[in-house]
């Protein structure tokens, strides 16, 4: 037995830290469930099965392994996981295991990891490692509960009554939390802790200049107080994990409900509520990228992102500042150039506007072509960014108002030198962007007749629909060509062998990620479908680890 196991398995059940302050009732409890350990096996044998023949051969070992974990388990019943959350520096984990036969379990799963247990009660064990007591354990026929501390194995879970509303999605792997209102602020003394140590732990790099350092610690900050505010004010959260075998793609779910009342109660009811200003432009069905997103701002999200903003800013100046290279014209006007952006886009924030659009398809001239646009207030501002821009480190050349769609002024930028190569790949011979600024968007446009595409688009967007779209966020990127793009200007740095298996995964197509939001009434649904050659990169990524490491 290899350390590396017996290590993972003491980890499941060490986990956590005493919780010191709440009562059991209190405590904020996620509760996960694994379908079937069987359903695990088929899953990870659909994802081997999409490989090529050698690295199929890595199956026998790989289910080897597996059957390792699962001497007096019952494969066919559910798993269960809780975790609690409370007042320490972690939260405490709780297993629930199905079983065929306790003293094979004990004897051979358990006794196969070094694990003594040893019984202290009726049906009552301690669990230890070397003379030193990690957890208890509790039978109850059919299943065992083990947990780090004798009290949170007084009950032994049954995850088909515990866990039943998850089990009847028939997720490979589910987990949900529900909340009620009188515990909210027990949540966030919880979750201080949690954010304290996250950004304790973020340090300058080698290096890096105190305005990144800044902004990298802003954008943690920003990330952590929006998961700060789900996990306090939601009534509940559920996801789950499951794997289509006839059309091979995996699909993540997710729904949420905020409690009645709270700030992110009224942020949800602000969305789909009207129609995106880019809603009547159509979207490619051949797209390597389409995008739309439509999140009207409540204050909360407001203050995050214009505090982020100005963090930006900081960093931006600081850099252009240090361009040792750059005179003092030059710096002047980038300053401007960062400056005008930032105005324009503050202004956009503080009435509570995030609506944009995105599509990247392929040309039938050769090279993609991209068509892009986002709200603004008072975009017109931006004419001026781009004006300077000659005259900044960047040194592009600039053409102004070379053409007129509706009251959009469309301007031409030349690509700087150092992104040719880049931009030639993916958008073929042209090096013009087209950047169009007005009122109330901003628009963007490179790649062949992304001109015309240009006009057609700021065309449309002056009908916009009537009615919203449920969904305010909406995403496909087709991963293939962003990353042979990505290969050719790494070369031989980074993870050159995970971008070739990847590549290689990628040849016969289904290489998708699509992701979706959509508000239904007070819920907000959510789904991540990852397509075929996605799921067989992974299988290729384990049988490579299984190659390296468990032969």
């Amino acid at each position: 037995m290899k350390p590396a196991y017996r290590l993972t398995y003491a980890l499941l059940l060490t986990a956590c830290l005493p919780l010191p302050v709440f009562s059991q009732d209190a405590v904020p409890k996620v509760n996960a469930v694994v379908l079937s350990a069987n359903q695990v096996i088929k899953d990870l044998k659909l994802l081997s099965d999409l490989t090529n023949k050698t690295e199929q051969t890595q199956w026998e070992n790989i289910e080897g392994i597996l059957e390792t974990f699962l001497f007096g388990i019952d494969g066919s019943k559910p798993i269960g996981l809780q975790v609690m959350l409370g007042g320490g520096e972690q939260g405490r984990l709780r297993m629930a295991l199905p079983i065929t036969s306790l003293k094979v379990f004990r004897d051979e799963n358990l006794g196969g990891f070094e694990i003594n247990s040893r019984k202290v009660g009726v049906n009552l064990f301690k669990l230890s490692d070397k003379d030193e007591t990690f957890g208890y354990m509790r039978f109850a026929k059919p299943y065992v509960t083990i947990g780090e501390i004798r009290s949170d194995v007084n009950v032994v879970i049954n995850p088909r009554q515990e866990m039943a509303t998850l089990l009847q999605r028939k997720y490979s792997l589910g987990a949900s939390v529900t909340n009620t209102a009188a515990n909210q602020a027990s949540r966030r003394k919880a979750f201080l802790p949690v954010k304290k140590n996250l950004l304790a732990a973020i340090k300058p790099r080698q290096g890096e200049h105190p305005e990144e350092f800044a902004l990298r610690k802003q954008i943690l900050t920003f990330e952590i107080d929006d998961v700060e505010r789900f996990f306090v004010e939601s009534e509940s959260v559920a996801g789950g994990l499951r794997i289509d075998p006839i059309r091979k793609q995996a699909h993540f779910d997710l729904d949420l409900t905020a409690l009645t009342g709270s700030s992110l109660d009224a942020s949800i009811q602000q969305l789909a509520t009207t129609p995106s200003h880019f809603s009547s432009i159509p979207r490619s069905s051949d797209a390597i990228l389409v995008g739309r997103l439509h999140h009207p701002l409540d204050p909360f999200r407001r203050a995050g992102l214009q505090a982020l903003l100005a963090s930006a800013r900081s960093a931006l100046h600081a850099d252009i500042q240090r361009n040792t290279s750059a005179t003092d014209s030059q710096k002047a006007a980038s300053s401007q150039l960062v400056d005008v952006i930032v105005s324009v886009t503050s202004s956009g924030l503080q009435q509570g506007i995030l609506d944009s659009f995105i599509d990247v398809k392929p040309s039938g001239n050769g090279g993609n072509v991209l068509v892009g646009g986002i709200r603004t207030v008072r975009g017109e501002r931006l004419r001026a960014a781009i004006a300077a821009l000659p005259q900044s480190t960047l040194k592009l050349n600039v053409s102004l108002d070379v053409e007129t769609a509706g009251d959009v002024k469309i301007h031409s930028v030349t690509v700087p030198a150092d992104l040719h190569n880049d931009f030639v790949s993916l958008f073929g011979e042209s090096k013009t962007i087209y950047v169009g600024t007005s009122s109330d968007a901003a628009w963007c446009a490179a790649g062949p007749e992304s001109l015309t595409l240009l006009k057609a688009a700021i065309s449309a967007a002056a009908k916009p629909k009537e009615t919203p779209d449920q969904s305010f966020l909406d995403l496909k990127l087709k991963v293939g060509p962003w990353l042979k793009l990505l290969d050719s200007r790494l070369g031989s740095k980074g993870n050159v062998a995970d971008r070739k298996l990847a590549l290689d995964a990628f040849q016969a197509g289904g290489d998708t990620i699509q992701l979706t939001l959509e508000r239904r009434g007070k819920k907000v649904i959510g789904q991540t479908t990852l397509g075929t050659g996605i799921l067989r990169f992974l299988g290729k990524t384990i049988a490579v680890f299984s190659k390296e490491n468990l032969e």
